[in-house]
């Protein structure tokens, strides 16, 4: 079943589904919630930029990227969302 999404309501899945990742594999590789260092994540052009408030959660989730970034990708591919060159970037 096709869903038909504004570019707005894709945005919003997307960051959605880059939330909702994040936290289930730190809940499932490190058995952390960190949810509440989560502080935003932003869409731009090709870049999903997360931002935290804590530089070390930062250099785990370049470790654990690949992984992310293909949970992701099935995700989009999934809701036929056509977002899949796209790099991600931690603040």
């Amino acid at each position: 079943m096709k869903l038909y999404f504004t570019e707005e309501k894709k945005k919003l899945f997307i960051k959605t589904s880059v939330w909702n990742s994040l936290i289930e594999m730190f809940q499932k590789e490190k058995d952390i919630d960190i949810s509440e260092f989560l502080v935003s994540i932003k869409i731009s052009e090709k870049n999903i930029i997360i931002k935290t408030n804590k530089p070390i959660l930062n250099s785990e989730l370049i470790l654990l990227q690949d992984d992310l970034k293909n949970n992701l990708i099935e995700k989009l591919e999934k809701a036929e969302i056509d977002f899949v060159d796209f790099e991600l970037k931690f603040l």
